[in-house]
């Protein structure tokens, strides 16, 4: 049969399947995503089968669809040359080694036939809707789909087959909450971290991962579902880990990200306010960053904006109130201001209409303002206003002053004396998403339209990256260090817990003798003999129910953050559970629920627990 072999760049795996007929290896390249196909040279002297790589091109199956799209013949040791190919195209040095991550495909069922997939739309085709759209539940989207549509396409062998269905069994009898199953996708995150470019989210997205696993780890309804999935994930992305390793590593992962990454008391990193300006300008200046990483690290770096903010609002308090102080006392009895403006600050003066003579009035205001001896700035990106003759005696020039770091402008946020005729537009349009074959059409534009104009060449300034590799041997040492810091910062967090957990067992108390006292009654006026038990089961922060509430009736009580209660009654408990969690303040919100036969039990237990949980003090 044929064999097809898949490169990733990203995570430096490769992967080989063979033993594929025509029509399997026609659904892999309709159904995978890839960046660059190479076909080996000896499918040219295939004559078997219905396929043929003639010299005038006439063929089967294999040969219209390779023939639909871009693909480079290649010769000699298929996964040497093929991984050649990759270094070359990504520029890779020789030295960098992929994994083999091949999974055995033998004792596995067939995948469909490619007319089946196609019928069903496992392959997405125009006029053909999915089946498995009508088979799962109507809020299952995305990768549960995805990874449905790879079993059917490419079958697991039989054992693994076996262990995703004692998976899926255990899973729905499940009674306790789940994690929220964080999805982060790998090869993005490998990606940042090898480019050192992960910010605080993908740190919080992986601790949440390792957290989730830790708390599958821990609870006995789980820790089998996870130990089973160990080799279904294997299969899925040829990765084999031993599984308490995983466990462990998740452990220390978990406790170094926590130890750095602020997560979620905030109450230390504050946005400042001063009187004399706005809140929103220190919002818009700090925001972007604090909460970002625990501040005990970044104690040096605080006190120089927080000493850069006083001195700001002092400024702001000497200079400018007085003026508006000034303009407030000059002003006329029946209103408007007779006082005289001494600062001005224009940005991007004129810019709102025809280039040219929105430069000419430009450069007519900067000559008024001068002459009156006016003190401000003025900000433009009209170039031309550099070589209009104007009568100015007091007006000096500053630009925006920019480093290269790696072959790229950087801005330095200073201001430095002379004229700058250049932008960032490119660098800025690249940046927020523009596609790339725009930005190369545009700087074709630009160096035909107005490369004689340009300034002089800037001079390149060499910024190095100094890089620092940690010792193993200060491994102990650094977790003394982190667990101490620990103790001091974690405190107050941990009292807020302790106090919610009170809360929360105290109304799990009231909750259950009040609704069991019901339910006997309730039971003892139908005659019937069914035990009134009610367990009840907590959702924490970042949990979500199991899969056995799905379509049950159940009455849950939300615990607000401000030690206040809601309670409801629902039979699509997850919804539910989103819908609360999706207003403001309410992300972390825990609830404990019950299930209960039937929906008008559900109201009345709903309607007793509002009446009476504040009688005793909630």
């Amino acid at each position: 049969g044929y064999c097809v072999i898949s490169v990733l760049e990203t995570m430096k795996t490769y992967s080989a399947e063979d033993g594929l007929t025509e029509e399997a290896l026609v659904t892999k390249l309709r159904t995978c995503r890839y960046h660059h196909l190479f076909l080996h040279r000896s499918l040219k002297h295939n004559s078997s089968g219905t396929c043929r790589w003639g010299e005038f091109g006439e063929g089967g199956l294999l040969w219209g669809e390779c023939n639909a799209r871009n693909f480079e013949w290649f010769e000699g040791n298929p996964v040497n040359e093929l991984l050649f190919k990759v270094k070359e195209l990504y520029g890779l040095d020789n030295e960098v080694t992929f994994r083999n991550v091949t999974v055995s495909s033998e004792n596995r069922p067939r995948p469909l036939h490619l007319g089946t997939a196609t019928q069903i739309g496992a392959i997405s085709t125009e006029g053909i809707p999915c089946l498995l759209k009508v088979l799962l539940p109507s809020n299952c989207t995305g990768l549960p789909i995805l990874y449905v549509k790879d079993l059917l396409l490419n079958p697991p062998a039989y054992a693994i087959a076996l262990t995703i269905q004692a998976i899926c069994k255990r899973m729905s009898r499940v009674t306790c909450s789940i994690p929220e199953f964080t999805c982060v996708s790998s090869a993005k995150l490998v990606k940042l971290l090898e480019l050192k470019e992960a910010n605080h989210i993908e740190f919080c997205k992986i601790k949440n991962v390792a957290d989730e696993i830790l708390q599958m780890y821990g609870n006995s309804e789980l820790n089998e579902i996870l130990k089973l999935l160990m080799d279904p994930t294997w299969v899925a992305t040829g990765l084999k880990i031993d599984f308490y390793k995983l466990v462990n590593e998740c452990e220390w992962v978990s406790h170094r990200i926590g130890e750095l990454i602020s997560l979620d008391d905030h109450r230390d990193q504050k946005v400042r306010s001063y009187p004399a300006i706005p809140g929103d300008f220190f919002e818009e200046m700090e925001s972007s960053w604090k909460g970002r990483v625990k501040r005990i690290h970044l104690e040096e770096a605080f006190a120089e904006v927080e000493k850069a903010a006083e001195a700001l609002s002092l400024a702001v308090t000497e200079d400018y109130v007085p003026i508006i102080s000034r303009i407030k006392a000059l002003t006329a009895p029946l209103g408007g201001p007779k006082g005289e403006i001494l600062y001005v600050l224009v940005d991007e003066i004129c810019r709102g209409t025809e280039t040219s003579k929105g430069t000419c009035i430009a450069g007519s205001i900067i000559e008024t303002l001068d002459t009156i001896g006016c003190l401000g700035i003025v900000s433009t990106h009209l170039h031309g206003i550099f070589d209009l003759p104007l009568a100015t005696q007091n007006t000096v020039y500053k630009a925006m002053e920019t480093e290269y770091i790696d072959g790229q402008p950087r801005p330095t946020w200073k201001l430095t004396d002379g004229i700058c005729k250049e932008s960032l537009a490119f660098e800025t349009a690249q940046r927020e998403g523009v596609p790339e074959t725009i930005i190369i059409r545009a700087e074709e534009l630009y160096l035909s339209a107005y490369a004689k104009d340009s300034s002089k060449p800037r001079k390149d300034t060499e910024v190095d990256c100094v890089t620092s590799d940690i010792d193993a041997r200060s491994f102990d040492k650094g977790n003394d260090q982190l667990s101490s810091i620990r103790k001091k910062t974690m405190h107050s967090t941990i009292a807020s817990t302790n106090l919610m957990e009170v809360l929360r067992r105290e109304v799990e108390s009231a909750v259950t003798n009040i609704c069991q006292n019901a339910l006997l009654e309730f039971y003892k006026k139908k005659n019937m003999s069914e035990l009134a038990v009610v367990n009840c089961v907590l959702i924490a922060a970042r949990e979500q129910p199991p899969p056995s509430t799905i379509g049950a009736s159940s009455v849950y009580v939300l615990l607000r953050p401000d030690k206040r209660l809601y309670v409801g009654e629902t039979d699509d408990l997850e919804g539910r559970v989103r819908t609360h969690r999706s207003k403001e303040g309410m992300e972390n919100a825990s609830f404990l629920y019950f299930l209960v036969h039937g929906k008008s039990i559900a109201c009345q237990l709903e309607t007793l627990l509002i009446n009476q949980l504040p009688s005793q003090g909630f």
